[in-house]
């Protein structure tokens, strides 16, 4: 495992069991077995790998659920119907620990601080992100689409991440198909 790698991976680990602002520079660096400077040579600041992080996470949730959607459900109403249940499977897991951007941006709430800005950029991607699935699928308004089901997704996860067990994936799976029902 690369050094930068190894780095972030205690981040996350820490990040997502501690938080981000009581995981400090110093326990990262202890637990990843590295230097200060080796640590700042790959990430020139705490908000560096804080955005390293998120970027990460997003990342892999997207893989994850592109690896699942089938493509050849790509231009009906059965991709966003997969997504819903992908979503739900995706909030219910024992590993979902909330929706990171989410988490970040209450830990940084000025809307100056730069892992606040960030949050915001990755809210936006995960919304032109449904958007592009409801445009390919056939949606009327691909774009209120998306922002509907960033609406529904993102309450599901955090109602979820305060009580797991809720129900709240699967009434929000219901709520989105049913909007997307109306919208196609």
């Amino acid at each position: 495992m690369k050094t930068n790698e190894k780095i972030l991976t205690v981040a996350t680990m820490l990040f997502d069991s501690r938080g981000i602002q009581a995981s400090g520079v110093d326990t990262i660096i202890a637990e990843s077995g590295v230097a200060k400077a080796t640590l700042y040579k790959h990430f020139p600041s705490k908000n560096h790998l804080v955005m390293a992080y998120l970027r990460s996470k997003s990342d892999k949730f997207y893989e994850w659920l592109n690896s699942r959607l089938v493509s050849n459900k790509a231009n009906s109403i059965d991709i966003l119907i997969s997504l819903c249940e992908l979503v739900e499977t995706w909030i219910t897991t024992p590993e979902f620990h909330g929706l990171p951007f989410h988490i970040a941006s209450v830990e940084f709430p000025s809307p100056e601080h730069p892992i606040n800005q960030y949050s915001a950029v990755l809210a936006a991607e995960l919304q032109d992100y449904l958007a592009k699935i409801a445009k390919t699928a056939g949606a009327r308004d691909a774009v209120a689409l998306g922002q509907q089901l960033t609406i529904i997704f993102e309450g599901a996860a955090l109602v979820e991440r305060l009580n797991p067990g809720s129900g709240a994936a699967s009434r929000a799976k219901s709520a989105a198909i049913a909007l997307i029902n109306s919208s196609i």
